[in-house]
């Protein structure tokens, strides 16, 4: 009996060891939020505050001096459905400035951190993106794809899309924060108050239904908002919460509820799911929280699954789920059937993380983005090491312009022409 009694008393502690939470006194806060020290990373690519790229929607050029005071709402109105978020023209900005923070702290660059914050402070005093729809304002909008019509309105998009612009602004911002003065920091952290209450401090605990997405749900903006507020016990609770998520998310076998389930976006969404866990697991453990090994086994058994749909479609596709999506799930027969492109360091991740390769995807490898930072995740997954930041694929301007074909990146036209004419 007394033996019976150690066997379920080391079975609970372990259990309970296994679903530890994280407690806010062993929160830290590394200061480039994914990284303790921004470093030098040809993988970032160019990037400049007088930059400008096409926004395809509108078949227009957007100019970076555009962006402060931006009119989301009423762009979005106009453009955007259930099909199309249109969210490029409000993403880029907020992707190109933080790759602007990162190259100009890394180099020390003092005259262009400080152009960065003042570009900061234009788009705060400006109260960017705070014209957004409300959670509670989306409760009286319909849903998207009404009656299965992809070009009815999808009002959440405009929600989520701003909410991740602001999330990805405020990491640069937070990497900003020791280079500030205290003005400066004031003015920022007035509009970053506004939209932490008006969109994000409503979503806390927010239980997302439908998969597990970009930036976590939601859970990247909570852990900058919470880095750049100083409040561990936010960044404690969030972690908690979240892990708690992904294990609800991820299945034994690593199929993700709502992502693996959609038609021939199957493969997308699955790799859009587990490009957000790692990338959020990453910051996580930089924060101090310990992952529990039954989450981690999840997630690697997603990783797997990943290969397995580059391998054998077939195979990947033959499992069924009761909640699988109908809308939104296919767009040709064979189109989407690649590892998504906007995960570009998802190989990266995988290997670094638990030491598995991405199997051979060549569509994925051309059509990938080559450089930037990757807004599913808050970071360039290719600058955690030197090694990986600094190798041969991550070639200069100079080389990127004598190859536009091959790497297909409208940011770089406008400044390769400026240096054909010098």
């Amino acid at each position: 009996m007394k033996k019976i009694l150690i066997i379920l008393f080391s079975l609970l502690f372990f259990s309970l060891s296994a679903q530890a939470k994280v407690k806010s006194k062993n929160i830290k806060f590394p200061l480039g939020v994914w990284t303790e020290k921004i470093q030098l990373c040809k993988a970032i690519g160019y990037a400049s505050l007088d930059q400008s790229f096409f926004d395809h929607v509108t078949n227009s050029t957007f100019y970076m001096k555009d962006f402060p005071g931006f009119d989301w709402s009423t762009y979005h109105t106009k453009h955007g459905n259930s099909r199309s978020p249109a969210q490029d023209i409000i993403m880029k900005p907020s992707t190109i400035f933080t790759a602007v923070v990162h190259n100009t702290i890394s180099k020390g660059d003092k005259d262009k951190i400080n152009k960065a914050i003042q570009y900061l402070i234009k788009v705060a005093e400006n109260k960017t993106l705070l014209n957004t729809i409300t959670l509670k304002q989306l409760e009286s909008k319909p849903g998207c794809w009404k009656n299965g019509d992809p070009t009815s309105p999808c009002w959440y998009h405009q929600y989520e899309n701003a909410a991740r612009s602001w999330t990805i602004f405020m990491l640069g911002a937070t990497q900003l924060k020791p280079h500030m003065t205290e003005k400066e920091f004031k003015i920022v952290d007035k509009w970053a108050k506004k939209f932490w209450k008006k969109y994000y401090k409503t979503r806390l605990k927010y239980k997302y239904t439908n998969g597990f997405y970009a930036q976590a749900n939601g859970g990247l903006g909570i852990l900058v908002y919470a880095h750049w507020s100083d409040d561990k016990k936010l960044a404690a609770n969030e972690i908690n919460f979240r892990l708690q998520r992904i294990d609800h998310f991820f299945m034994k076998d690593g199929y993700i509820k709502g992502n693996s389930f959609r038609g021939n976006r199957s493969q997308w969404y699955h790799n859009i799911g587990v490009n957000a866990a790692l990338g959020y697991i990453w910051i996580a453990k930089k924060f101090g929280a310990k992952v529990p090994e039954s989450i981690g086994r999840k997630v690697k058994n997603s990783i797997q699954l990943n290969n397995l749909a580059i391998v054998d479609r077939e195979k990947f596709l033959s499992k069924e789920w009761k909640k699988a999506r109908v809308t939104n799930t296919t767009i040709g027969a064979n189109e989407s059937w690649y590892t998504h492109p906007e995960s570009f360091g998802l190989d990266t991740l995988m290997l670094e993380m638990y030491g598995i390769k991405l199997a051979h995807d060549p569509i994925y490898l051309n059509k990938r983005f080559k450089s930037g930072i990757d807004y599913q995740i808050g970071f360039n997954p290719n600058c955690i090491s030197y090694n990986y930041g600094n190798s041969k694929e991550f070639v200069t301007l100079s080389e990127k312009c004598k190859s536009l074909t091959k790497y297909g990146n409208n940011w770089y036209y406008n400044k390769c022409d400026e240096l054909k004419s010098k």
